[in-house]
């Protein structure tokens, strides 16, 4: 699946939930997934410190990449 496919599909995810949804329950939802995302992304981020300071990689703290 490339990136427009992808970004199609999590938009027709969102309009189908919010058509179903109360606005509360939307909400809810709304927050849950950015906590989620934002959690993955922190553990990506360290993962691959992890895997780069193994290796040893003498720019392993550097984050600019993610």
């Amino acid at each position: 699946m490339d990136a427009i496919e992808q970004t199609g599909s999590v938009y027709a995810l969102a309009v189908a939930m919010a058509k179903s949804l109360p606005p509360e329950d939307l909400t809810r939802a709304a927050l849950a997934f950015t906590q989620l995302g934002t959690t993955l992304s922190v553990l990506a981020a360290l993962q691959r410190l992890d895997q780069n300071t193994a290796a040893g990689d003498a720019a392993a703290a550097d984050l600019s990449a993610l």
